[in-house]
């Protein structure tokens, strides 16, 4: 059965909005079949007060960490925070309960497709049945070769589970600071038969400059691994080990909080797409600090949105990273936002022709966003967000 959905304005990152438009689908597949100016009156047509947009993506979470909602308590640096997961990795067990709850909340909140950080297969059951897309990517670390072989262990029997279930994965270094060149060439080796996707956290501590300049800082102090293997090369992290991401299609750079003008220009020389993953409010949880927006924008880069997890942020809702952006940098307009919130993260992740845009043909969620400010033309506090398909 088709139904017809009519708001204020339709956003399609196909085109200029929709004044007064309607988006046709049907109530079965969520398969869209037309998007047009609304002209006249159908018995199927339903009216509500916003604006319609698809669904959103989000490029970088941790399902698998839901468990530990509530528990980290705000950080001033990094280091405290990777300190705290330390001590609470022995103690506390993974949450089949707790992971169904954020999987079915992040749908609830609009979202239609994830890049899920993995270190085991315990959300492998989640995913499966999710009605979001899920872009796996199995993480490893560690310094020592002991550690090294282990982690190519684990990721054969991480795969197997979500190969199983004809999901989307691929091997990922965790951190610049956790992932010496012995480990790169590991994973650009499990990656040999799909070059396509590759993410890493990159440089969302000031202290992971430090360590590649000079070996000091609260990383070099502090982290509970041998950091030896990690070369000191005078130079910032970025510039330091991008050459073993030259060989991928799409290379995700995952916060980039204390990133720089030249970290960009190094990484957009360099590598064939590189696309910037910002997680606002995760940066100030744990460094209060956010990202130089106002570089990426004037260099024009791949911006993307993601959440990070349970245990650095209180929700998984990409509306709630939109708004933090909209309160920091007032320059920001709904187009950049929302690009940045749907299509942007779909190319990122490959999956562009699928998400991120209204378009006939295909199924990438509807989601209706309430108490929009039509004055400025843009979200506000009082936004929120409304799932129709």
């Amino acid at each position: 059965m088709k139904k017809s959905i009519a708001a204020q304005y339709v956003f399609t990152n196909c085109g200029q909005p929709i004044r007064n438009g309607v988006v046709t689908y049907d109530s079965e597949s969520g398969l869209i079949t037309d998007i047009k100016p609304l002209d006249h009156e159908t018995a199927n047509t339903e009216h509500y007060n916003g604006v319609l947009i698809p669904g959103f993506v989000n490029a970088h979470c941790h399902l698998e960490l839901s468990h530990m909602r509530g528990l980290m308590p705000r950080c001033s640096h990094l280091i405290d925070f990777l300190e705290q997961i330390s001590k609470y990795q022995g103690s506390l067990k993974f949450s089949l309960e707790d992971c169904k709850r954020a999987d079915a909340e992040m749908f609830a909140s609009g979202i239609n497709l994830v890049g899920d950080i993995s270190n085991t297969a315990d959300s492998a059951p989640v995913k499966s049945q999710s009605r979001i897309k899920y872009h796996t990517f199995i993480e490893l670390l560690g310094t020592s070769p002991e550690r090294i072989a282990r982690d190519r262990d684990i990721y054969y029997k991480v795969s197997q589970f979500f190969s199983a279930s004809d999901a989307y994965y691929s091997a990922v270094p965790h951190a610049p600071y956790s992932v010496p060149p012995a480990l790169f060439d590991v994973i650009n080796e499990l990656n040999s038969g799909n070059k396509s996707l590759i993410s890493i956290h990159n440089q969302e501590t000031e202290a992971e400059n430090e360590l590649y300049i000079s070996h000091t800082g609260s990383i070099a102090d502090r982290f509970p691994l041998d950091l030896s293997p990690i070369p000191t090369t005078g130079k910032r992290s970025l510039e330091s080990y991008v050459h073993h991401l030259t060989d991928y299609e799409n290379v995700l750079l995952v916060h980039n909080t204390f990133s720089r003008r030249q970290d960009f220009e190094i990484a957009d020389a360099v590598l064939r797409n590189p696309h910037y993953v910002l997680c606002p409010k995760s940066n100030l949880y744990l460094e209060n600090a956010l990202p130089d927006i106002d570089t990426m924008l004037d260099m024009n880069l791949n911006l993307c949105l993601g959440t990070d997890s349970l245990s650095s942020n209180d929700t998984l809702s990409i509306l709630d990273e939109m708004k933090v952006l909209r309160k920091n940098f007032k320059q920001l307009s709904f187009d950049k936002l929302l690009q940045m919130a749907t299509i942007n993260g779909a190319r990122a992740l490959n999956q562009q022709e699928n998400f991120g845009q209204l378009k006939p043909g295909i199924a990438p969620g509807l989601v209706l966003l309430e108490n929009f400010d039509f004055q400025e033309m843009n979200i506000c506090e009082e936004t929120m967000v409304r799932r129709i398909v």
